[in-house]
């Protein structure tokens, strides 16, 4: 391996990933995939002897959220880019993942030359969003924004990663154990965020949160 290749960590829970991504990589020769991780605990282990130039990282992991993983990752090395590649809408997502310190967004479902780009883009130091998700970034950190806030982007971070596992179909039982948090915990979220959405009841905001996680049908 030259000098001047840039390193990529990927972070899936699905190895079918990391081999369909060291295949889509295989011909960039100034580039490729150093390590490979399938949980935030297993990632964070990794990174500090691995040191990659670029994380692309899924946002369901199997032991945390990938917002919290990005914010770690970001605090501890600054100077790590970070792509998310994911099945989930960015409209719903990039911003708030913006924030926690993503440098792009491409979902899953993108031809490979976006994911490419985008891992170019990222390595030169800008950002690869959607042109509406940038406008908007900058629309709010420059105060100009005049769009009113949905319902969904009042939920807290934790709030939001209980509410797309909700949308993915799993019950109190599994979200705790997947957060690694009781099922009081979730619970007292669930009532939060029901109350925050303002839906009727439980099965409201599961149907809701189906539509929106599964269905891509924006609030």
């Amino acid at each position: 391996m030259a000098d001047s290749e840039y390193t990529i960590m990927v972070i899936d829970d699905h190895p079918i990933i990391h081999d369909g991504l060291k295949t889509l990589l295989a011909s960039e020769k100034d580039m490729c995939i150093k390590t490979t991780a399938t949980s935030a605990s297993e990632a964070l282990d990794k990174l500090g002897s691995s040191l990659p130039d670029v994380a692309i990282v899924d946002l369901s992991l199997g032991d945390a959220d990938g917002t919290y993983l990005i914010q770690r990752m970001k605090n501890q090395y600054p100077k790590l880019r970070i792509l998310v590649y994911t099945m989930s809408e960015e409209k719903l997502f990039a911003e708030r993942l913006a924030r926690a310190g993503a440098d792009g967004y491409v979902m899953k479902t993108s031809p490979p030359t976006t994911l490419k780009e985008a891992i170019r883009t990222v390595l030169a130091g800008d950002l690869f969003f959607s042109e509406e998700t940038l406008q908007r970034i900058e629309r709010k950190m420059n105060g100009r924004s005049v769009e009113p806030k949905s319902a969904v982007d009042t939920l807290s971070n934790r709030e939001m990663d209980i509410f797309k596992l909700i949308g993915q179909g799993f019950d109190t039982q599994s979200i705790a154990e997947k957060l690694n948090i009781s099922r009081n915990t979730v619970d007292t979220h669930r009532i939060n965020i029901k109350n925050k959405l303002e839906m009727p009841n439980g099965k409201a905001l599961d149907r809701f949160a189906y539509e929106v996680i599964q269905q891509g049908k924006m609030p």
